[in-house]
């Protein structure tokens, strides 16, 4: 079977980090890999340290994964700050990243469902991200446009989600979640949006 549609009709795990910290220096990798450039000066060491202490469980911050066995195929943060100019809105959905070999398949998307469930599981009125160039792919995930402005200089786009009242998921503390992920969603950019936990 093509490994296209071996994934398609896998379980893909999301969970956290905190209970997989064999992935940390992988997580670390692509985030210098997708957004090194805003921070020449960090080495990898440095990030995955950053990562590491980031680890939680359904908390501030928290860094997501999913995976399929032994295989990482994407991450997501929540953290409380974002843009250091945008102090006001917390928290925030940041460095969401999926391997490149295994975008457009929904990782993305089931990623930043499990984050909304946090947030508002945490009893947070709103999420928000900002991206670079991905306005159209968060739009088609129930985001909504905030403003355009200029960050780290260049344009970029703020978004917010508004976290309803919905049925809690079915996973606990410390749990993962499974969800089948259709090979039709979209996951794509380098990088959906843009980890800029202010150290």
């Amino acid at each position: 079977m093509a490994d296209l549609e071996r994934w398609a009709i896998s379980i893909v795990k999301v969970e956290y980090l905190a209970d997989r910290q064999e992935f940390i220096s992988t997580v670390a990798a692509w985030h210098r890999r997708e957004w090194g450039y805003l921070r020449p000066v960090e080495s990898l060491e440095t990030r995955a340290a950053k990562v590491r202490a980031w680890c939680g469980h359904r908390e501030i911050p928290t860094v997501l994964i999913a995976s399929v066995g032994e295989t990482l195929l994407g991450s997501a943060m929540l953290v409380a700050h974002d843009m250091d100019t945008r102090m006001q809105w917390s928290p925030w959905l940041a460095g969401v990243v999926v391997a490149i070999e295994h975008r457009r398949r929904g990782i993305g998307a089931a990623l930043a469902e499990r984050a909304l469930a946090d947030a508002r599981h945490l009893g947070f009125p709103t999420l928000y991200l900002y991206t670079f160039s991905t306005e159209r792919y968060w739009t088609s995930l129930g985001w909504r446009f905030i403003e355009r402005t200029s960050y780290l200089d260049t344009e970029v786009t703020v978004m917010s989600h508004a976290l309803q009242e919905q049925r809690e998921p079915t996973a606990r503390r410390g749990q993962a979640e499974t969800c089948n992920i259709a090979p039709d969603h979209l996951s794509q950019g380098r990088g959906i949006a843009n980890p800029r936990q202010l150290a």
